[in-house]
């Protein structure tokens, strides 16, 4: 994946939470995405800070989304968790590489790095709640 485990936890949370359509603990989310529970209740946390999520305590409390899924585009979520940089970094690791500079693998890469930016911008949360056809579904 090219994520960082903090932004795939946050995307899998927020599926997970768009596809029950009620509050739920973070001890629930974890378990049923196969998450260490401290580290999915950290991104909760920060994902509810950013205005992604909603969360009320005690009986029948725990967290939901605070807007539609189809609301929360999938690169809404990996800018604000700051899971983006990899958007802006060389590849290959050069510090200048540009156009006018490019490292070995800068035209090959620019490509890819536009149509995943293409994704996700165009792609919601909704989009991945939604159940996988049997002819989708991994072998």
């Amino acid at each position: 994946m090219i994520f960082c485990k903090k932004c795939e936890y946050a995307i899998r949370a927020l599926v997970d939470l768009a596809q029950t359509q009620s509050r739920t603990g973070a001890r629930e989310i974890a378990r049923r995405r196969n998450a260490p529970y401290h580290f999915v209740a950290k991104i909760l946390q920060e994902l509810r800070a950013q205005g992604f999520l909603r969360s009320a305590r005690g009986v029948g409390g725990g967290f939901a989304l605070a807007r539609p899924a189809d609301k929360i585009r999938l690169m809404e979520v990996v800018v604000a968790l700051d899971c983006d940089h990899w958007l802006h970094q060389c590849i290959y690791g050069y510090a200048d590489c540009a156009d006018t500079n490019p490292c070995p693998l800068h035209r090959g890469w620019k490509p890819i790095r536009s149509q995943i930016e293409i994704y996700l911008n165009r792609h919601t949360i909704a989009d991945l709640a939604q159940p996988l056809g049997d002819a989708e579904k991994p072998a």
